[in-house]
């Protein structure tokens, strides 16, 4: 009888990934498993119609040896991703055969573990962020046999001391700031950094402190514009090159009584900006604590400057403030791209046979991990229904200097 397994990646790219798939692949053929990989992540599921065969291969792939061989040289995902929510699917983004009238959205987890079912997988084998491994973790709970892998640039997934592509998001950031602080100094100027929108100032925390950037704004303090203005003008002052580098994590927040101060400027000075929004709405982000809300309303900007990014937002008060030219320069995708270094090569490897060796014994509800002291193991996928792991501010956080008071990094803890 033929053992079929299901692969999903979900999520952002991350340096690695088709290393890991390409591992986890060879290792569940030689255990008599057959792979087939899910396109474009949930979307794969949920736009598949069983009662139309002809939607099959569109979103579906059997996966072989000699086809995920030489994957493992390129960025991305090979079975391509997406990010959605199941249960809160718009309406306008429903397949024609599932969509309900005068609804707004749609929960589609019945369709897919539907599908699951009449395909007839063994298991479903999840590579994903936190929102995918959220997701995972839901239907592990009614019962559909799930194996996790998690890998985001963030590091932030409860439960892991280590997400796959963490490692080399990490050693290119710090390189590009390199890189971009030789331009501050010889331009004499600030710089602003951003990272990518998160609800975590981890990643960014310590890519700041490894890169030895003067100030760093994270999610999970509110900061002072007046105050950064001031002391980024110090750190000009004191740096012989008279330069000044500022790592923001798109998602920092305007002090409320600040946000009261700016906005009214904000929005005047978005006429002459010449700056184009990234998007064309407000990005929803989710706070430490939860609750959803935009961008925008974090920082208390609205209106003309809705979509626009917190990088940008920092850059336009500091030269408002300082009467000086400020560079803008965000990573982003930058970090996802590139080839995986040796940690990533190994976590990938790692993951994926830890994942294929749960797959054989059967062992469901489990997650792939890097825990300290027990070094590559698995632990219970409901870990990561505990949101994301947030920066300990009293530990790791000058609230007052808006840089990073580390000791001991990396997840590890001071007994």
């Amino acid at each position: 009888m033929i053992k079929r397994v299901a692969i999903l990646t979900g999520g952002g790219d991350v340096p690695g990934l088709n290393m890991c798939l390409k591992s986890l692949v060879y290792r569940v053929i030689d255990l008599g498993f057959e792979p087939i990989g899910i396109r474009k992540g949930w979307e794969g599921f949920i736009n598949y119609n069983p009662h139309d065969p002809t939607t099959y291969s569109e979103h579906f792939i059997e996966l072989t040896k000699n086809m995920v061989r030489p994957i493992d040289r390129t960025p991305g995902s090979f079975l391509h991703s997406s990010r959605s929510d199941p249960r809160q699917i718009p309406a306008d983004k429903v397949p024609e055969f599932l969509r309900e009238k005068q609804v707004t959205s749609q929960d589609l987890t019945g369709h897919i573990e539907d599908v699951i079912h009449r395909l007839g997988y063994q298991a479903l084998i999840v590579i994903g962020d936190d929102d995918t491994l959220h997701y995972a973790a839901y239907l592990s709970q009614k019962n559909i046999p799930i194996i996790a892998i998690p890998k985001t640039i963030h590091n932030n997934i409860h439960g892991t001391d280590y997400t796959l592509g963490f490692s080399t998001g990490l050693a290119r950031g710090v390189a590009f700031i390199h890189d971009l602080r030789a331009l501050a100094g010889s331009r004499e100027q600030v710089v602003v950094v951003e990272t990518f929108a998160a609800k975590s100032g981890y990643s960014t925390l310590i890519m700041g402190f490894l890169s030895g950037a003067d100030r760093v704004l994270i999610p999970e303090v509110a900061f002072d514009p007046d105050q950064l203005a001031s002391l980024v003008q110090q750190d000009k002052r004191e740096t012989p090159a008279n330069y000044s580098v500022v790592l923001v994590c798109d998602g920092a927040q305007l002090a409320p009584n600040k946000s009261v101060q700016y906005a009214p400027w904000l929005h005047r000075s978005r006429h002459n900006s010449g700056v184009t929004p990234r998007r064309p709405a407000p990005a929803r982000l989710t706070d430490p604590e939860g609750v959803g809300r935009s961008l925008d309303d974090s920082l208390g900007v609205s209106g003309e400057y809705s979509g626009f990014s917190s990088g940008i937002v920092v850059t336009h008060l500091l030269s408002h403030i300082s009467g000086e030219e400020v560079l803008h320069q965000p990573l982003t995708y930058l970090l996802r791209t590139g080839s995986p270094d040796g940690q990533d090569l190994l976590g990938a490897a790692n993951f994926a046979m830890t994942a294929a060796r749960l797959l054989y014994e059967g062992s469901y509800g489990r997650m792939a991990a890097f825990v300290q002291e027990k070094m590559w193991t698995h632990v219970d996928i409901n870990l990561a229904l505990e949101g994301v792991k947030t920066v300990d501010v009293e530990a790791w956080y000058d609230v007052e200097k808006y840089k990073p008071n580390l000791s001991i990094i990396w997840a590890v803890n001071e007994k």
